[in-house]
């Protein structure tokens, strides 16, 4: 009864959508404006970038906090961290938000540095480069930052495997990654397939690059 109390309460509270929140009180509605996209990305770009930052130290908050609150309460490792992954969830299909969220990476990312920080910096590295090479490289590189994303996610696993094998935390680690690649493969799936695009180049631009079909064909705007 506890753990499945803890994890409602979990995803619940990942089910806020601050970046929303953040557009609305300014006027904006991230659904229909930029990436149309429920994070921090779209939120700097609709509103400032300090803004922005702000809505993904909050959803990142989201993933720490629920980890860290579980451990502090005495509960089991295996509890905590599918709180954390209830709170990936609740960002990705909020039931506050219709079920269509953000991509969940600031979430995952708090995730990771509450289940182990060591880990966490290791998988960072890949992320920490491509956002180097977007900023000084010109023309800006606009895929290789989501491919970095995807990579940190395999990253933190791989690190907790190679040092202690197959452990809770490692599963954990897949469970996140496999949620980050379902909703990056799902999210307006349906709208893409209707251009008559070929599946395996929607799927393909998804699942690596976070790219939909509409943003390849420019209709909808990349963040």
């Amino acid at each position: 009864m506890i753990l499945a109390l803890a994890v409602a309460l979990s995803y619940l509270g990942a089910s806020i959508s601050f970046p929303y929140w953040i557009a609305r009180a300014k006027g904006v509605d991230l659904r229909t404006t930029g990436s149309r996209k429920l994070g921090g990305s779209n939120l700097a770009s609709a509103v400032t970038p300090l803004h922005g930052i702000a809505g993904g130290l909050l959803d990142g908050g989201k993933g720490f906090a629920t980890v860290v609150i579980a451990r502090m309460l005495g509960l089991s490792v295996e509890t905590q961290l599918l709180c954390g992954l209830a709170a990936i969830a609740g960002q990705m299909w909020p039931v506050f938000h219709q079920f269509d969220g953000g991509r969940a990476n600031a979430t995952a990312w708090g995730f990771q540095l509450a289940a182990d920080w060591i880990a966490f910096l290791i998988a960072w590295i890949p992320v920490i480069v491509a956002a180097g090479l977007r900023i000084t490289v010109r023309p800006r590189p606009k895929r290789l930052l989501p491919l970095a994303n995807l990579l940190s996610y395999a990253v933190f696993p791989a690190v907790i495997w190679e040092q202690e094998g197959v452990t809770a935390m490692v599963v954990a680690g897949l469970a996140a990654l496999a949620l980050v690649v379902a909703r990056r493969l799902t999210a307006g799936l349906r709208d893409d397939l209707a251009t008559g695009a070929a599946p395996a180049r929607v799927i393909a631009n998804r699942a690596l690059f976070d790219r939909s079909e509409l943003q390849e064909r420019g209709l909808v705007a990349i963040t």
